[in-house]
């Protein structure tokens, strides 16, 4: 077998599961749940045996001698996971993808319910096979740090902690100033905006930050999250509150500094495995960075900010920009991760870090997880949960077994600082948001950043963007300045 015609087998493949998945978050009917998971896990299966067959690894091996640099590194990153799963039993494979199929459903119901109860068998049984699953690796890693290389090449404990300890040193006595600072929470945050309106307003933000329907969708979740079909199909889903309506506005900025990463890579990628393999701290630093260095800026609302107003008149016409800046990034310890505000988003990464590192690097008990869980948010945040929808429930990603997954966002967070510093070095950000040129921005992402999909390792790209390591001063120092300024401190 080729590499051509592996490939085209594994993208047939690749394609087929990742549509049926994202139609299963967004648009499936309920009651096909079961056969459709059950499809899901068997193409999956299929899928598992071409990969780890004799003949895929006598090919890639082949291939990592190619002298398409293209051809030679993809092969090498999809030997690299290979060797994570080639001593995984078939049979476990599928059960694992059967399980998470059914499992972010139960999530869904338990969710909505707010009712752990639901989703906790599935739950315990996620874990069970995660680290059966991580058993067969050989890797030589702690079960916690295998699962973090999956997310980030390289990336170790040591490293997180020494990340969270800087965030611990330098912005938790900065947040309890800013809090104190601050006057009562504006009222339009919280006013109601119908879902007719709110999807009027989805169009604005889409349009103004250049997502076109010739290569973008926006469809609806429980979690929003973004998801790559190709180059040129990279969709997108929201969740509508109709009590909260900044909230799908900073859904569809975020997912789409994940889509536009996808949609920007280089064509010369398409069809090989180095299209969509960058670290998932690479593409949080981009969702990141766009969402709140940009999509909570002045300058980027200045020419939105009327448009916005013609939409929802009885919400904002007596809110002026600048309060409307200042309601956008107010600061408190709340429930929910996706609704946090900058300065205390890592808190809440930190809190499923430490579970996380209880669950797979202590092994402790997973019975009354969510009780845990509710503690650990008491004693990081200082906030009581009322229900579990606010507690563990609030994030789908345990439900298929993402593990590892969290502490990307906080780092990605950081290293988008660092990325967005160097680029005010070299454009004027500020001139261009004022314009409401979003292309000039984008432009100076994909030359960089996006164009390069995952060719390079996440600190070689910080470096070869930046001029310097990773240096976490950057995110803090950017936090303190920027909240400094608007309250005045």
């Amino acid at each position: 077998m080729t590499y051509t015609e592996l490939m085209k087998q594994l993208n047939a493949l690749g394609l087929a599961i990742t549509t049926m998945a994202y139609d299963a978050n967004t648009i499936a009917p309920r009651n096909g749940a079961k056969v459709r998971n059950e499809v899901i896990a068997h193409l999956s299966g299929e899928y598992f045996k071409i990969l780890n067959s004799e003949e895929t690894y006598k090919t890639l091996k082949e291939s990592e001698n190619n002298e398409d640099e293209v051809i030679s590194k993809s092969a090498a990153y999809m030997l690299n996971n290979l060797e994570k799963i080639k001593n995984i039993p078939h049979d476990l494979y599928v059960e694992f993808a059967t399980l998470k199929g059914n499992a972010q459903q139960t999530w869904e119901d338990a969710k909505n319910k707010k009712d752990y109860t639901i989703f906790e068998t599935d739950l315990k049984k996620l874990i069970e096979l995660h680290k059966s699953v991580l058993g067969f690796r050989n890797d030589g890693l702690d079960p916690y740090e295998s699962s973090l290389d999956d997310y980030e090449k390289g990336l170790r404990k040591k490293q997180v902690d020494t990340f969270f300890t800087a965030i611990e040193n330098d912005l938790l006595p900065f947040i309890d100033t800013v809090i104190e600072k601050q006057e009562s929470k504006p009222a339009f945050l919280s006013a109601f905006v119908s879902k007719e309106k709110q999807n009027k307003i989805s169009d604005l933000i889409m349009e103004h930050l250049c997502y076109e329907k010739e290569w973008g969708y926006l469809g609806h979740a429980e979690h929003p999250f973004s998801s790559t079909f190709s180059i040129n199909d990279s969709r997108i889903t929201s969740h509508i509150h109709e009590n909260d309506f900044t909230s799908n506005i900073f859904s569809i900025i975020h997912e789409i500094g994940h889509s536009m990463y996808n949609h920007q890579v280089s064509e010369k990628f398409e069809g090989h495995a180095l299209a969509d393999n960058m670290s998932m701290s690479m593409h949080e630093s981009q969702s990141r960075l766009l969402e709140n260095m940009i999509g909570r800026s002045e300058e980027f609302w200045t020419p939105l900010y009327p448009k916005l107003q013609t939409i929802i008149p009885d919400v904002l016409n007596d809110v002026s920009l600048k309060d409307f800046i200042l309601g956008i990034n107010y600061v408190e310890k709340g429930f929910i991760r996706i609704e946090a505000d900058e300065l205390t988003y890592s808190l809440h990464i930190m809190v499923r870090y430490h579970m996380e590192n209880l669950i797979l690097s202590d092994n402790i008990k997973t019975d009354n997880l969510n009780s845990r869980y509710a503690q650990t948010m008491k004693d990081y945040l200082g906030v009581t949960i009322e229900n579990d929808s606010q507690g563990i429930l609030q994030d789908v990603h345990w439900s298929d077994a993402s593990f590892g997954y969290f502490p990307t966002y906080a780092l990605g967070t950081a290293y988008g600082a660092q990325f967005m510093n160097q680029m005010r070095k070299e454009i004027d950000i500020d001139a261009l948001l004022l314009k409401g040129d979003m292309k000039s921005i984008f432009n100076w992402l994909k030359e960089n950043i996006h164009q390069y999909s995952g060719m390079y390792d996440t600190q070689e790209m910080i470096e070869k963007v930046c001029h310097e390591p990773f240096n976490p001063s950057y995110y803090t120092d950017y936090l303190i300045k920027k909240y400094s300024k608007l309250l005045g401190i």
